[in-house]
C-alpha cells in the first residue's frame, strides 16, 4: 500500500480515508501537502473510534507511525489547521 488518496483542504477542514492494518506490522503515514505554507495533522482512528496516534505539530506535513495489535479498519483523518494546499497521503510499511 503507497498512496491511499489525495484531494484540497483549506483551515478548518478535514477529509478522511479508510485502510485496512495488518496487526503485528509497522506502518508510517505520511501527508504530503504541495504548498510549504500549510499545517496539516494527521490523526489515526481504529475501528472503534478511538484515537490511535496522531501528528498535530505546526509542520506543514505530518507523519504518523502505527504498529496495530489487530487487523482491521482505520480511519486517516487529515485536518488542515493553517492554509490551502493539495496534499497526498501515502501509507508504507
Amino acid at each position: 500500500m503507497s498512496l491511499v488518496g489525495s484531494g484540497v483542504i483549506g483551515p478548518g477542514r478535514a477529509e478522511y480515508f479508510d485502510v485496512v492494518l495488518q496487526g503485528g506490522h509497522t506502518y508510517s503515514v505520511f501527508v504530503r501537502p504541495f504548498e510549504p505554507g500549510v499545517d496539516f495533522d494527521l490523526r489515526i482512528y481504529d475501528e472503534n473510534g478511538n484515537l490511535v496516534t496522531q501528528d498535530v505539530d505546526l509542520h506543514a506535513d505530518a507523519h504518523c507511525r502505527v504498529n496495530p495489535r489487530w487487523t482491521g479498519p482505520f480511519r486517516l483523518v487529515v485536518n488542515a489547521a493553517r492554509g490551502m494546499s493539495a496534499y497526498r497521503i501515502e501509507v508504507q510499511e
